[in-house]
């Protein structure tokens, strides 16, 4: 269950942002998620609501998840695919010659707060 870790950090960032743009309440945090992660969100929101608690300044804090797509490019003939499951086979030809283009993110995209 890494959905726990993903939350600290999150908060242990967005207080950092806190202090630095002298931010008196967070009240809403918008956070991209490639789903290469295979982060469960009912319990990234749940590890959120507990722990937003122990941070001076985010109580009513909201968190919003976008989740981004896996998306695959294959080297060998150009053809870029998205995938649910972790093979990363090119559909057209077959190859395993393939990178990760999308999928892999993880990131605050925004945050809104009081002064």
């Amino acid at each position: 269950m890494h959905e726990g870790a993903i939350v600290h950090s999150l908060l242990e960032s967005a207080k950092e942002i806190r202090i630095k743009e002298k931010l008196k309440e967070i009240t809403e945090i918008k956070i991209v998620v490639g789903r290469f992660h295979q982060i469960i969100k009912e319990v990234m929101l749940t590890n959120f609501e507990y722990m937003k608690t122990e941070y001076n300044g985010f109580e009513n804090a909201v968190l919003n998840m976008t989740e981004e797509d896996v998306k695959v490019k294959c080297n060998y003939c150009g053809h870029e695919f998205s995938i649910d499951e972790p093979i990363f086979m090119c559909p057209q030809c077959d190859s395993f010659e393939t990178e990760l283009i999308t999928g892999k993110e993880l990131y605050i995209a925004t945050m809104e707060g009081t002064k």
